[in-house]
């Protein structure tokens, strides 16, 4: 899954990721959220630079995860703050400011299940972050990425919604 990710043509990549952000953007769970957490798509991931700015524009909070020993922990994202390259690669912003309560948390993944079950990179960190915390969460992803199931373990979450170029799916 992750290689026909990766081997998406970047200009579809490009296009299917505005739309998938679009979905997100349109849905009741962004209308009414106050605080967003966000990522900052690494690789092939769905981009999220549409809902960010547009979270902006609308006066929400945006928070970004750091990784912190086995943890999530997420920092408010502003003007004044920086990314800085982590230890998986993945731009985090600096420690700063750090946001307890999130509205809504949109979360990448390698594969997605329509029982709203992810696979991710393997680390567990969305999982222990979900299990501690009461948050609307959405999964993004392309199309292909949606399986009719996943396997799963006794520590996954199961995400509200998975957004793709095709809509929102709600689990």
């Amino acid at each position: 899954m992750l290689e026909k990710r990766n081997a998406l043509d970047k200009k579809e990549a490009a296009k299917f990721s505005k739309v998938v952000q679009e979905f997100v953007l349109n849905s009741k769970e962004f209308k009414w959220a106050s605080v967003v957490g966000a990522y900052h798509a690494f690789g092939s991931e769905v981009k999220t630079d549409l809902i960010i700015e547009q979270a902006r524009a609308f006066g929400k909070k945006i928070a970004l995860p750091s990784v912190e020993g086995d943890n999530l922990t997420f920092y408010e994202l502003s003007s004044g703050k920086y990314l800085v390259r982590a230890r998986f690669g993945a731009m985090e912003p600096l420690p700063y400011g750090p946001v307890n309560d999130i509205d809504l948390l949109v979360v990448p993944g390698i594969a997605f299940d329509k029982k709203g079950y992810r696979l991710g990179y393997g680390k567990g960190y969305y999982d222990r972050f979900l299990a501690k915390k009461k948050v609307t969460s959405i999964g993004l992803g392309y199309s292909f990425q949606l399986l009719e199931s996943l396997p799963k373990g006794k520590y996954d979450k199961r995400l509200d919604a998975v957004a793709s170029e095709d809509g929102v799916h709600y689990t």
